[in-house]
């Protein structure tokens, strides 16, 4: 088991077809957090006492926080959401001791938008939701792990 914590952490966000480049201090990401779940088939099975399951779908969805707007790469995001492109989405973590995260999306789209104003006390930001589309093309890949 390792633990790998967020202060190596990097993020690359691009409308699809575009150049990655590593999101700017500009954008002042709060928070990203990825979802991933696979669901379970089942069928009844005649003259059996169980009955058949095997594995569904898989199901890639995520969140991030920007606390900063005026910055490249936001009307990528925006755009997803009005003119229904795609955008990649790459990123990770690593940890001093060699362990690492890493994932790439190429078929990401934004799903939601929503920005909260506040006055001069609070800080205006925005809340951006998006999905994976075509997660038959996700792979595992396993990372080095250290002997220990």
């Amino acid at each position: 088991m390792g633990k790998i914590t967020g202060k190596n952490a990097y993020l690359y966000i691009c409308k699809n077809g575009g150049t990655l480049k590593s999101v700017p201090d500009t954008w002042a990401v709060s928070d990203f957090t990825l979802s991933l779940s696979k669901d379970t088939v089942e069928q009844e099975l005649l003259g059996k006492t169980g009955n058949y399951f095997m594995a569904g779908a898989l199901s890639i969805d995520g969140s991030l926080t920007n606390c900063r707007f005026a910055a490249s790469g936001n009307y990528d995001l925006i755009e997803s959401i009005v003119e229904s492109n795609m955008i990649m989405i790459s990123g990770g973590v690593n940890s001093s001791d060699g362990t690492a995260l890493g994932f790439f999306f190429h078929s990401a789209q934004v799903t939601g938008y929503d920005v909260s104003f506040g006055d001069a006390g609070t800080i205006t930001e925005a809340s951006i939701d998006f999905t994976i589309l075509n997660t038959k093309d996700i792979y595992y890949s396993a990372p080095y792990i250290r002997d220990w």
